[in-house]
This record gives C-alpha cells, sequence and structure tokens, in this order.
C-alpha cells in the first residue's frame, strides 16, 4: 500500500508541473517574482532558457507501475540521461535505467538494467513542459516465468516538467519530473499468464537535471550615449496658429480652428455620405456612388395592391426633384414584401410595386433609361416576420444606385 501511494504522488507531481508552468509564466510575463523560481540570468527564459545549446546530466529515482501480467509487485529503481538542448526547443539524451521488482510469489527479486536514446520535444517557446520518446535495449534477469532472463526492446512516450532554474551546488540546476508509458517487447511464452509477448508499464521519474558547461552569454549592456548639446531653435512665427509658419502660409488669416492643407488654406468640406434620410428630411443623392441603397420610408400602398397611397406619391416628387439635380445618376427601384402569402404571390406583388414606382417616376419626366426595377418578394427581409413591427419595415421600396 505504501509503494502505490508514492507512485501515485510521483505521477501526481508530474502531470501537475505544466499547470504550475503556465501560472508561473504568466507571472514573469507580468514582471512579478516567482516562488521557489528565478529566471536564468544569462537568458530570462527559465530553466529551458539555461539549457540552451547545453549538454547536461539528469539522475533520476524512479517508480514503476509494473504490468499485471508481469508477475511481480510495482518496482523500485534509478535512471541517469546524458544529453543536449537546441534552440530552446528540441533536444536528445542517452538513457540509462535500472529497476528491481518483488515477485508476487515470493520468490527473488526481478532485474531490468537498459540503455537507449530518447527526444525531447518543448512545445511552447520559454515554456518548460516537454514530450519525449525513445528506444532502447534491456536485459532482464531472475525474472518470474518460463523466461528468467531474456533480453528485450524497449519503446517509451511520456511528457514531464522541469522547475526551475535555481542556483545551488552548481548554476542553473532544475527538478525534472516525468511519467512515460513503456513497452517490453520481449519475445517470451505467449500461454503463460505471467510473461506474455508484451508487457506494458507507466514509469515515473523525479530527479534533477543539471547543466554542463557555461551559460549562454548575455548581451553586452548598451554603450552610454554621448551626451549631445541641445540648442534652442527658435520658432518659425505663425501669426493665425494653424500650423504653417507664415513664410509658407499662402492663406494668412485662416480662423482659428479651421483645418488647412500643406499651404495653410481652409480644406474642402467633405462630400456628404450617402444615407437614407431621416423622417421629414429631404432626399438627396449627393454622395451615393454605384451600389448604395436608399430606403424610402414612407412610399406605401393600398392594401394588396401596387396603387400609390398619397402620401407616397407627394414622397416621390422630392425622388424626382433629387433625380433631376443628379443628371448623370441611374437607379434600381427594389420592391420588398414581408412573408405573409406565398413566395409566389409575394414575388408578384413586389413586381407590381416596383414597375408602379417607375412609371410614377418617368411620369414625372424622369428618363426611362435611368430606372429599371425588380422585384424581390420575402427574400431578403430587414427585420423578424414574426412581428408587426418587423414586417412594416420589410415591407419597403429601395433605392440602389446602379451608375
Amino acid at each position: 500500500m505504501k509503494t502505490r501511494t508514492m507512485a501515485w504522488a510521483a505521477v501526481s507531481l508530474a502531470l501537475s508541473g505544466a499547470a504550475w508552468g503556465q501560472e508561473a509564466s504568466g507571472q514573469e510575463s507580468s514582471g512579478e517574482e516567482t516562488s521557489g523560481q528565478e529566471e536564468s540570468p544569462s537568458t530570462g527564459k527559465g530553466a529551458l532558457g539555461a539549457l540552451a545549446n547545453r549538454f547536461f546530466v539528469s539522475p533520476m529515482a524512479s517508480y514503476v507501475l509494473a504490468d499485471s501480467n508481469r508477475g511481480t509487485d510495482d518496482g523500485l529503481g534509478a535512471t541517469l540521461t546524458f544529453g543536449k538542448v537546441f534552440q530552446d526547443r528540441f533536444g536528445f539524451e542517452l538513457e540509462t535505467h535500472y529497476s528491481a521488482y518483488d515477485a508476487e510469489n515470493g520468490g527473488g527479486s526481478a532485474k531490468l538494467l537498459s540503455g537507449g536514446v530518447r527526444g525531447l520535444l518543448f512545445p511552447v517557446e520559454k515554456g518548460n513542459a516537454f514530450v519525449l520518446g525513445g528506444l532502447g535495449y534491456g536485459r532482464f534477469k531472475d525474472h518470474p516465468g518460463e523466461d528468467a532472463d531474456y533480453d528485450t526492446i524497449l519503446w517509451t512516450v511520456g511528457g514531464g516538467y522541469l522547475f526551475g532554474p535555481f542556483n545551488f551546488l552548481v548554476s542553473d540546476i532544475s527538478i525534472r519530473t516525468e511519467l512515460a508509458f513503456r513497452s517490453d517487447m520481449h519475445d517470451g511464452d505467449r500461454t503463460s499468464e505471467t510473461n506474455n509477448n508484451a508487457l506494458n508499464e507507466i514509469v515515473a521519474n523525479v530527479g534533477l537535471l543539471i547543466p554542463i558547461g557555461a551559460g549562454p552569454v548575455p548581451p553586452p549592456p548598451p554603450a552610454e550615449p554621448i551626451p549631445v548639446e541641445v540648442v534652442p531653435v527658435e520658432a518659425p512665427a505663425d501669426s493665425d496658429g494653424d500650423g504653417v509658419p507664415d513664410d509658407l502660409d499662402k492663406c494668412p488669416d485662416t480662423p482659428a480652428g479651421t483645418a488647412v492643407d500643406a499651404d495653410g488654406c481652409p480644406l474642402p468640406a467633405p462630400a456628404p455620405a450617402c444615407q437614407t434620410p431621416e423622417p421629414g428630411q429631404p432626399i438627396t443623392l449627393e454622395g451615393c456612388a454605384a451600389g448604395d441603397k436608399i430606403v424610402l420610408r414612407g412610399v406605401n400602398f393600398e392594401f394588396n395592391r401596387d396603387v400609390l397611397t398619397v402620401n407616397a406619391r407627394t414622397i416621390l416628387d422630392h425622388v424626382s426633384d433629387a433625380m433631376n439635380r443628379a443628371t448623370n445618376v441611374r437607379v434600381e427601384v427594389g420592391g420588398h414584401t414581408d412573408a405573409k402569402g406565398t413566395d409566389e404571390y409575394n414575388q408578384a406583388l413586389s413586381e407590381r410595386r416596383a414597375a408602379s414606382v417607375v412609371a410614377y417616376l418617368t411620369g414625372k419626366g424622369i428618363a426611362a433609361d435611368r430606372l429599371q426595377s425588380r422585384g424581390y418578394g420575402e427574400a431578403e427581409p430587414v427585420a423578424d416576420n414574426e412581428t408587426d413591427e418587423g414586417r412594416e419595415l420589410n415591407r419597403r421600396v429601395e433605392l440602389k444606385i446602379v451608375e
């Protein structure tokens, strides 16, 4: 029971490393100090930055959660690696491992001695979490079952986290935790309950990671700037305060607050934007370009007919005046309905109503080649057809500027 508790404590430590590192990374980015962890003075990138382009050695204590088919209790042992990290993200290491397992039947202790090579990947820049994968060769001795001594291929995948760096004993030392899945691919007796062809185990390691050699050299401090004597320059005269000196100002008496160009002359007023007029405002086509739309609010028809109301005729008189002022504008008159009734009925009604508006405008002297009509039916609602207010907004006539 005690060994199982130790195993799950090691597993919990390894799995919680990434979450702890996320919090620590957030503190570093905000300028706060982290408890028990300091950045490498040479790189400012934490434990991973301290390893950049350096060799390292990593002794670790190991706990093995043995496969139930192995015929042993969980194992204790040690792992030693030697490797190097490149460019803050990638690394490799040579690994040697020893572990011992007590047989469940009360027999002697089984032993594993293995060696191999592993690759490391740090997915997040400046993050200390890593994933690992490796392949190795092992030798089992005194194993319970038919194969007491055998050679085997071992492969491993897993992940871990580096806590640190700390400066004790040596500079930039880190605490290393990792959790890995290991498969023992020995070719044993497939019929034995305690000696299967492949045995799968979980290995938890906790130890130190010790960089070897000098760390990255920090960049030299910036050179002290050479003092430069500042000679005040008298500002040129600007009588009207528009930001343009008098000797360049072609409009020297511009009123205060007026926007001016490089010559000091007032900028032209911006062109008005094309927009639907508010109720009571006159309709204008100034500022309108191809693609712009103006909703003719108030251009209504008798119920279920294409006959214009008196108020609609008054509004269209203003449209006629606006088109007579903008003689180069061509428009499409679009008719829209709400969703009551069938699609076919609404489509036909919208076409008749759009044609009725075009007929009225041509009767007011607008050239027929400047007008075209189109019915959209209920296909382009602008509001919810489930409410009276929404349906009223959907029943509309629009002017779309063609050119």
